[in-house]
This record gives C-alpha cells, sequence and structure tokens, in this order.
C-alpha cells in the first residue's frame, strides 16, 4: 500500500524510522516522494515511467533539499518526460561510453 500525503517539512521531519526504507508519496506532483531509510536518513525521489521501464531518479537528501526545493525540481522533470526525454537515459549512456583502459585494451 503507498502511502499518499501533501509532503511537507513537519511531516518529512516527523517521519518515523523502520526497520526496511519506506516512502511517502506527495499528492501535488505525481512521482514525487521521500524515502526514509532505516538509518533515519531522508531523500527525495521521483518515480516514472519512459519507454513502458519504471525508473526512479533521486532529486536530493533532505534537508539540504526543502520540500518546496524539490517539488519545483520534480515538475520540471515531469516536464521533461513529457516532452519525451529520459533524464536517466543521459546517466546510462556516459556509464556505457568507452574509457581510456578499454581503448588501451583494443
Amino acid at each position: 500500500m503507498r502511502n499518499r500525503e501533501r509532503l511537507t517539512e513537519k511531516l518529512v521531519r516527523a517521519a518515523e524510522r523502520r526497520v526496511k526504507a519506506w516512502q511517502i508519496f506527495d499528492t501535488e506532483v505525481l512521482g514525487l516522494s521521500i524515502c526514509i531509510y532505516p538509518s533515519g536518513g531522508r531523500s527525495f525521489m521521483f518515480d516514472y515511467r519512459a519507454a513502458g521501464r519504471q525508473r526512479r531518479l533521486t532529486i536530493g537528501r533532505w534537508p539540504e533539499w526543502n520540500v518546496t526545493a524539490a517539488r519545483e525540481r520534480a515538475k520540471a522533470l515531469r516536464r521533461v518526460i513529457d516532452s519525451g526525454l529520459d533524464p536517466l537515459s543521459e546517466r546510462e549512456e556516459i556509464r556505457e561510453a568507452p574509457r581510456f583502459p578499454d581503448l588501451v585494451d583494443r
């Protein structure tokens, strides 16, 4: 079951740690959530679907990122995804690019 609430600083601060990581999804921006880890750390995540694949992008850690900033970033990411681009595919292309040791082995 997914928790859905309007994310606020008070809610994020008061969220309790559990044995496993869990998420609270925002009701205002589809896909935005705060993930609470067993260690007590918290990160803003953005879930989306691109080219039929479910994707999850980490926006940033709380409190470095506040709820308002994460919500604005999620809205910007949603506009990029709606235009047909996949933000995570760019990262994957960079990781798969040949490195210098690969060229030496050739």
